[in-house]
């Protein structure tokens, strides 16, 4: 037999819930064989660290403070990107000053690193810096030509919601656990890996026999929950095409001098085997990404669906700039 029980176990890629359940029944399957294994204060630990992380994942879980917080943040990120695929987007304007500007911002943007994905104090410093910045007269003019006051005016709303809210429930991030879930899930696998440990030593001691009944139940439980991981990366590797995605028609956009943006609509319709049909409404920043060409000067600009996120390919569509 193969001594690495444990390692049979991908517990790195199980998510939270999941691995919770798994130890709930690895410390079940522990009592059931606790006079094979013969070491009750490591199976009573390993229960008590079992229903600890449990008890830290019900309260993020139930947090108001997490919920929250993570919509809020996700508004702010969303804003962020828009700036800088606006920036991006216009570095192969037609027009060389409208170039120029998106380059000024982006090296500008670029200088700040992966804003969207740092932690929440960081990024909200960065916003609040990069807010400044965009203020400041030496980006006013490339602010102006890229249409951008409205965004940056909106980044600033959200992030100050984001700070507020914080602020609001200071309260219950004082009563947040003083562990981690990570740590939880740490101290659950360490705990078992004492027992597995034991059980090894003693096969190799005395023999498989006595411990068949374990090896066969915690084999079992592990093929279940590594089943359960390989699905759902293969479902997250399984992006769905937006080629048949339809873009609800788009207004026609008035001329400022400046680069029209709009964000569309956008809907996907699928059909089950049973022959239902769904139609989903995708999100900006999290379903989709958007890019233009020709959205300068009057006449008929193109628009570039991109899939993002569990969805992929693309979908174009054009809009009119009219003269008011």
């Amino acid at each position: 037999m193969k001594r690495t029980i444990l390692e049979l176990a991908n517990m790195t890629r199980y998510s939270t819930a999941n691995h919770i359940e798994f130890h709930k029944l690895g410390y079940g399957i522990c009592v059931k064989y606790a006079t094979v294994i013969g070491a009750q204060p490591l199976i009573d630990d390993y229960g008590a660290a079992v229903i600890r992380e449990g008890e830290i994942f019900n309260w993020v879980r139930c947090s108001a403070f997490t919920d929250k917080k993570v919509k809020s943040d996700h508004r702010r990120d969303g804003v962020y990107l828009g700036i800088t695929g606006i920036a991006r987007v216009n570095l192969r304007h037609f027009d060389p000053q409208v170039q120029d500007a998106a380059l000024h911002i982006d090296n500008l943007l670029s200088g700040y690193g992966d804003v969207p994905n740092m932690g929440y104090d960081a990024e909200t410093a960065a916003i609040e810096s990069v807010i400044i910045r965009l203020r400041s007269e030496g980006y006013a003019s490339a602010v102006q030509l890229l249409g951008l006051t409205p965004w940056i005016n909106e980044l600033e709303t959200v992030n100050n919601e984001f700070k507020k809210y914080v602020d609001d429930t200071a309260q219950e991030e004082i009563n947040r656990p003083n562990i981690a879930p990570k740590e939880a899930r740490h101290h659950s696998e360490s705990a078992l890996r004492l027992i597995i440990d034991r059980i090894e030593a003693l096969i190799t001691l005395n023999g498989e026999a006595s411990f068949a009944g374990f090896i066969a139940e915690y084999n079992t439980l592990v093929k279940h929950y590594n089943t359960l991981v390989r699905e759902h990366y293969g479902r997250i590797h399984a992006r769905t095409d937006i080629a048949t995605a339809e873009i609800a028609p788009i207004a026609p956009q008035p001329f400022t001098g400046r680069p029209v943006f709009v964000i569309p609509d956008v809907s996907l319709r699928t059909v089950a085997n049973d022959g239902t049909e769904t139609v989903t409404e995708l999100v900006f920043s999290r379903d989709f990404t958007i890019a233009f060409t020709n959205n300068f000067q009057p006449g008929t600009a193109t628009l570039t669906v991109q899939g993002i996120g569990k969805y992929k390919g693309e979908v174009i569509t054009t809009f009119n700039i009219v003269r008011g």
